[in-house]
């Protein structure tokens, strides 16, 4: 599975934690944890695209991890 584009909706849903999923990948788990209390505090859109922005990198950058492959599978279905 490809990389779905930064402005898939669903995006939104996992930085802000609107949607919660079981993702394998660890260095994501920990990222997303601190960026939804970063987002609670402030959820500007500004915000929102860095968040996004910095998600996607890390999957882009580990797209070849079986848990990447795992967790974009989890989330886009």
């Amino acid at each position: 599975m490809s990389i779905p584009a930064k402005n898939h909706q669903r995006w939104v849903e996992v930085v802000t934690g609107k949607k919660t999923f079981d993702l394998k990948f660890l260095a994501v788990k920990i990222m997303l944890g601190r960026v939804i209390r970063s987002l609670s505090a402030d959820p500007s859109p500004a915000n929102i695209q860095s968040a996004i922005d910095h998600l996607h990198s890390i999957y882009e950058k580990n797209e070849s991890n079986p848990a990447v492959k795992d967790d974009l599978k989890t989330i886009f279905g």
